[in-house]
């Protein structure tokens, strides 16, 4: 062999060595968060001794030595780990020195997805997700940061089949994807950035800074005269609601921005983000079942936002799983039937209405009572605390009045139906209305459940399972149990 051609298959070999590891950042990532506690400190020191690396060492060797061991167990794991792909799979060795092993044939796939936040286009990585209806529930089947080149290509190796085929894309309306964040808004998420926000400032202002920021606010509030009648402590709590729930309204924004949902083949391929860049590529026969959802104000509004489950999508952090994320309820069924033309209508087979209306209020009726006693109880101990314990009734008892016209307007909109190879089940969870529609392929188990109260009535709740990697169901409460029953022996589910 020519010293031309071997120079060329060490080329050849440290282009496919490279080519199939991850982005060189995951080094930075398999690092020890508190290895930066000791290389912040050395670098100070390095400057304060003017670079003087022969007295540096001497001082600080140990702390030397464990960064430069912990960069050399960063490097070490990022060449163990890495992918392969063959014809019909792609193997990825993960875990600490590659020993873990995890083959995904491509016919499996339930979805794939890849992620650009703002740091990563700068450095041009990428996160790719490869899922399947395997159960890892916490994490994806397979999760790399690769360049963006070796991502989209892994992208365009799983969408080659839409290639020359007759595309139909769904567009959502930017005015629509405000309404979308404003109600799908989460307070809790929100909450936790803004609490762990205000720790870390206080772990770094100290808390004679915090005394000097709360007489500021303290002295503005005094201003408005009815701020100054409200417990400071439920000031606090709401500004903590507001600030969380404003955090949560503008992430919902941002990943939902530019939102569009193709169908080509047997594959949907949704894009969204203005920040954090998403594409989702969703295979439609691994798709469990759509859920139309609804709350009561929405319902008013006769506005739809349509979900898909599909192992994998919606599994991130603060993602939700948005295949129409809003619209009206007059387009939604076109949408539909260009998104998913197989879907046939299903009529209701059994529903409940005006007589059934007693049963789905009365708990939600009995526990708005519970703060009200509640409160009263509190003020015979504590009579001097008669404003605050007002003012924490009331906030407890309107959310339960609002369960009551949820309920209400359930009694009205409960069905289920069985038709052409699908089932339909309407129903209400806590405050919201789905409408789930999964093909029975999809349905591991229908169960039938009935309690003391439900006996007395001659009703039930029926509980129906869908394929997914978690136990998932649906529940539909108050149907007749007599035809539940019917229905069920006649869809071929002995109960």
């Amino acid at each position: 062999m020519s010293r031309r051609e071997t120079i060329k298959e060490k080329r050849s070999w440290l282009k496919n060595f490279f080519t199939h590891r991850q982005h060189p950042i995951m080094i930075l990532s398999y690092t020890t968060k508190y290895m930066w506690l000791l290389a912040i400190p050395l670098a100070k020191y390095l400057i304060a001794a003017k670079f003087n690396f022969q007295s540096w060492f001497q001082a600080h060797w140990v702390d030397i030595l464990t960064i430069t061991f912990i960069f050399g167990y960063a490097f070490l794991r990022w060449i163990f780990v890495y992918y392969e792909l063959e014809e019909d799979c792609i193997i990825a060795h993960t875990g600490y020195f590659g020993i873990t092993r995890t083959k995904v044939y491509f016919a499996e796939i339930s979805s794939l997805s890849l992620s650009q936040g703002y740091i990563s286009r700068l450095i041009h990585s990428c996160a790719v997700y490869i899922d399947t209806d395997a159960k890892s529930l916490q994490n994806a089947d397979i999760m790399l940061t690769l360049t963006k080149k070796r991502a989209f290509e892994l992208y365009h190796f799983a969408t080659a089949k839409c290639k020359n085929k007759p595309k139909y894309v769904y567009n959502s309306k930017k005015s629509l994807l405000v309404i979308f964040s404003l109600i799908f808004s989460s307070t809790l998420s929100g909450m936790i950035i803004v609490l762990s926000v205000l720790y870390e400032a206080y772990r770094i202002v100290g808390r004679e800074a915090e005394e000097q920021i709360l007489r500021r606010v303290n002295t503005e509030i005094a201003k408005v005269p009815v701020l100054a009648e409200v417990p400071e402590y439920i000031l606090i709590a709401g500004g903590v609601l507001a600030g969380g729930w404003l955090i949560s309204f503008l992430s919902n924004l941002m990943r939902h921005w530019n939102f569009s949902c193709t169908r080509c083949a047997d594959l949907f391929i949704i894009r969204s983000g203005i920040g954090t860049r998403r594409r989702h590529v969703l295979y439609r026969d691994r798709v469990n079942y759509i859920d139309l959802r609804q709350s009561l104000l929405m319902k008013i509004c006769k506005i739809t936002s349509v979900s898909a489950h599909c192992t994998g999508y919606g599994k991130r952090r603060l993602e939700i799983s948005a295949l129409i994320p809003i619209t009206t309820n007059g387009q939604v069924d076109r949408s539909l039937k260009m998104l998913m033309p197989k879907i046939p209508p299903v009529k209701s087979d059994i529903s409940t209405g005006k007589a059934d209306l007693g049963r789905f209020i009365t708990i939600p009726l009995i526990c708005t009572f519970i703060p009200i006693v509640s409160g009263r109880g509190t003020l015979y101990f504590f009579p001097n605390w008669k404003r605050e314990i007002t003012i924490l009734v009331i906030l407890t008892t309107i959310p339960l009045l609002w369960l009551v016209m949820v309920k209400a307007a359930a009694a009205f909109t409960t069905s289920i139906g069985f038709e052409n190879g699908y089932c339909t089940l309407s129903y209400c969870k806590w405050y919201s209305f789905h409408k789930s529609i999964a093909a029975l392929d999809r349905v591991s188990m229908v169960t039938v459940m009935q309690n003391p109260f439900q006996k007395i009535s001659h009703t039930c709740a029926v509980r129906v399972y869908t394929n997914s990697e978690s136990t998932d169901y649906h529940t539909v409460k108050g149907l007749n149990y007599d035809k539940v029953i019917k229905l069920l022996n006649r869809n071929g589910y002995a109960v």
